[in-house]
């Protein structure tokens, strides 16, 4: 047998072998990726059609039947004042707690990153806020902007500034809830920054230095540049997060130390018309009307990263 035969029959050997191998690849990754979908499909998608079904329907949770209203939900949603009032107190909270929680996760990640003695231990304290759960940190918080005892208060007082009612006013309990968000955010951001900042080759800082370009320039210039897709992804994330802004916002403005729930944002709009109005109808469209807005939003961030 000729050189060239064994050639290309240990050539057509090696085919026949990586082709099963890749065909073996593709069975072990539908084997993984086919359940999880199936599992997304049945906790995720099949939700959100019938919450969609429902929004055109007049359906209670403690009497069966329904009828359809077609958009009468979705008028009388858009119309209630209850409503408005919580979509404006949503986005105040989505907007201060995502441009908060966005800066100080770059700002410390960019501190870790600077490679000073001391910083892991530093990035290990600031991540710990995300592993603790929202309801104990929120009541610590609380705590700590109580009218009468709360540290933060004596604070006030110290430097002759009389104690606030945190808690109690309704134009100024949303601060207090925007602070937890930044708090409870900005470590899991700094990690995320802190990969996307690792990916940066140093090249460009050291040729930066070279030519007598500031901190300022090499922010603008060379970091936010090659981390915007990680930025993207903060954002995105970050909008989604807390737009569904709801455990903060009750606990905070529960109990014994407040007045009663005086600050309603969206989520808790639609658990009131559901569990406490028993309107599954309402609810629905006001969880939809809340969909759209998320899907616009981040349509509207994409773009723009996209355009820059």
């Amino acid at each position: 047998m000729s050189k060239n035969a064994k050639k290309e029959i240990v050539k057509s050997d090696t085919g026949s072998i990586l082709q099963k191998q890749k065909t073996k690849d593709m069975i072990f990754v539908f084997s993984i990726v086919i359940p999880v979908m199936i599992l997304f499909s049945v906790i995720r998608f099949i939700p959100i059609v019938q919450t969609f079904f429902y929004s055109f329907m007049k359906k209670s949770m403690i009497r069966p039947g329904q009828s359809f209203v077609g958009l009468e939900n979705y008028a009388y949603v858009l119309k209630d004042t209850e409503f408005i009032g919580a979509f404006g107190n949503t986005f105040f909270i989505a907007f201060f707690s995502m441009f908060g929680s966005i800066v100080l996760g770059l700002f410390l990640a960019s501190m870790v990153n600077s490679g000073r003695r001391g910083m892991r231990l530093w990035q290990a304290l600031l991540f710990l806020p995300v592993i603790v759960s929202m309801v104990p940190a929120t009541l610590m918080w609380k705590l700590l902007f109580d009218f009468n005892y709360g540290f933060i208060n004596q604070l006030l007082n110290l430097i002759g500034i009389k104690s606030i009612d945190w808690i109690n006013d309704a134009n100024i309990v949303g601060w207090p809830i925007v602070i937890i968000g930044i708090w409870k955010e900005m470590g899991y951001n700094m990690m995320i920054f802190f990969v996307g900042l690792k990916s940066v080759p140093k090249e460009l800082y050291e040729s930066a230095d070279l030519d007598g370009v500031n901190r300022s320039q090499r922010l603008l210039h060379i970091t936010l540049p090659m981390i915007r897709p990680i930025t993207l992804f903060v954002c995105v994330m970050s909008m989604i997060k807390f737009i569904k802004v709801f455990t903060q916002a009750i606990v905070m403005t529960s109990g014994s130390q407040s007045s009663g729930n005086i600050f309603k944002t969206l989520v808790y709009y639609i658990y009131q018309q559901s569990f406490q109005l028993h309107s599954m109808g309402r609810a629905s469209a006001a969880a939809m009307i809340l969909l759209l807005v998320i899907f616009i939003l981040t349509c509207l961030q994409m773009r723009a990263q996209r355009e820059k």
